[in-house]
């Protein structure tokens, strides 16, 4: 870890659970893939409950992953503007 990183988190520590967020999500889409591999084919008329509530799980983890993604580039961007060119340490 770099000073620069390092002062980024003492300034921003909710960035690390927004990564752990987004990686407990990426890992919760991969897991349904796996059980549900017909997700990714056209939604048939019937789907079973069990494939609807994945399907809606799966919708809902891409937009709280893409609104963690803009957080973190909001973030990025206040930190950048403020950032000091020389640090002390």
């Amino acid at each position: 870890m770099t000073p620069r990183h390092l002062h980024r988190l003492l300034i921003a520590p909710e960035i690390i659970v927004v990564d752990l967020a987004v990686a407990a999500l990426v890992a919760l889409e991969r897991a349904l893939l796996v059980e549900h591999p017909l997700l990714v084919d056209p939604p048939p008329t019937e789907h079973p409950p069990v494939r609807r509530a994945a399907r809606d799980v799966l919708r809902l983890a891409l937009h709280l992953r893409r609104a963690l993604h803009r957080y973190r580039a909001a973030v990025r961007n206040v930190l950048d503007q403020n950032e000091e060119p020389d640090l002390p340490f």
